[in-house]
């Protein structure tokens, strides 16, 4: 588990960069401190040197995290955050927890409670990743089935056949040109549109020669 941590300055060899240091140093513990630094406004802009390869946790000592929309465009990147506050300050992320792989710590905790906030934060990255993942393929499937309708409405109209035998027909020519079926009614909806009326009031217009500028008499 890879962690980088927005901290103080200078915190020494107290909290928590110190503790993460400890986890390091624990069999058991796959925890690895990338690095540490303070706050700063592009912080996002760093991180996206080290996502999604290099860097699974981000935690974030609230104290030193002022609002902004820096807020919005961290939890972009898709990594797990671990915002350690307290519970008097927990309201200006917790909204953001209902959308967000984000997990909280209460400040001044032990190395044992940083840990297993640390992995629970990347459990719910990588719940967040997964189902991003089946999200676009449902899309991606949704999107081809409507190609595939749209092909099929094309054919019924200009053959006067059946649906069943408009994706039949899509069917065997996949099979023939070990297409994706996908592909081939994209193909069948681009033919249609070189013949449609719209594309050849856009291409006439296109290849109309501009009129040059009417001349006037002098007064």
């Amino acid at each position: 588990m890879r962690v980088w941590l927005v901290d103080e300055k200078n915190t020494g060899s107290s909290g928590l960069e110190a503790l993460l240091r400890q986890l390091e140093e624990r069999i058991g513990a796959d925890a690895r401190l990338l690095g540490a630094s303070v706050f700063q406004p592009d912080l996002a802009a760093a991180m996206r040197k080290l996502v999604p390869d290099l860097l699974d946790v981000l935690v974030l000592n609230e104290q030193v995290c002022p609002d902004g929309a820096w807020i919005q465009d961290v939890l972009s990147l898709g990594v797990g955050v671990l915002v350690v506050t307290t519970v008097e300050r927990l309201e200006r992320f917790r909204a953001m927890a209902a959308t967000h792989p984000i997990h909280f710590l209460m400040s001044g905790s032990g190395a044992e409670s940083l840990w297993l906030a640390l992995v629970a934060t990347a459990a719910a990255q990588q719940r967040d990743a997964q189902w991003k993942k089946e999200i676009a393929h449902l899309q991606q499937r949704l999107n081809d089935r409507i190609i595939i309708e749209r092909a099929k409405g094309i054919l019924v109209q200009r053959l006067h056949i059946t649906e069943e035998d408009a994706y039949k027909r899509l069917r065997l020519l996949s099979r023939r040109q070990r297409r994706q079926i996908r592909d081939i009614a994209q193909s069948l909806l681009d033919t249609e549109f070189l013949f449609s009326p719209e594309t050849n009031r856009i291409f006439w217009q296109a290849e109309e020669p501009m009129k040059p500028p009417e001349k006037t008499l002098p007064a």
